[in-house]
């Protein structure tokens, strides 16, 4: 499991990702008509709401964490300083902030592509210090219909841009010490040489 931390770094990682395979692929010749210099960055949902809008480029945000159903959470076995755990899924938003329509539509296909080509990230891929070696998020792509992500936009009170949602999942956080299992009430347990079965009876 990881460390609270992890929450952000999924986001740093999936940034990160993106503008490696793009300084890649500018290298190798083969990123036309994708922008090479515009910004891929990871920012908060107060960027979005705020009048510092970005002007070019893509952005991801999360602007939604909830709690995951595809790995339970361990409980705790009381109000100690124990070990405390819970399973959570990520929702983002890719924007994109180009000014022509050229950059813009390249920028988002690839994105896409590029998203749907590294569908899960390993430790490989997961920046910091925050995972376990064995975590692995996978990525997938949303369903909100149009209509849906305008009322995203809406609620971020920003003028509708080209954009696309994603879940991350499953980011399984951790902190504390102690074990996994309920606390041992009673216990009993002997050991004797021989078969038992076969001496005598007193």
């Amino acid at each position: 499991m990881a460390k609270v931390g992890a929450v952000h770094m999924v986001g740093e990682s999936i940034v990160g990702m993106l503008n490696q395979r793009r300084a890649l692929l500018a290298k190798a010749g083969t990123l036309a008509p994708v922008p090479a210099t515009h910004d891929i960055a990871h920012v908060p949902v107060a960027k979005l709401v705020s009048n510092a809008l970005p002007t070019s480029g893509l952005s991801l945000t999360c602007y939604h964490i909830g709690r995951s159903n595809h790995a339970p959470a361990i409980a705790s076995s009381g109000m100690r300083a124990e070990r405390v755990s819970i399973s959570l899924e990520l929702q983002y938003l890719l924007a994109c902030w180009s000014g022509t329509a050229s950059d813009e539509t390249a920028l988002m296909s690839w994105a896409m592509m590029e998203l749907n080509r590294f569908a899960t990230l390993g430790r490989g891929q997961l920046l910091g210090d925050v995972w376990e070696r064995d975590e692995v998020i996978q990525l997938a792509p949303g369903d909100e219909a149009p209509e849906q992500l305008a009322r995203i936009w809406d609620g971020f009170k920003a003028k509708y841009r080209l954009s696309a949602t994603y879940r991350a999942r499953v980011v399984r956080l951790e902190y504390g010490t102690g074990e996994d299992a309920l606390p041992v009430t009673a216990s009993r347990f002997s050991f004797a040489d021989g078969d038992v079965a076969l001496e005598p009876s007193s």
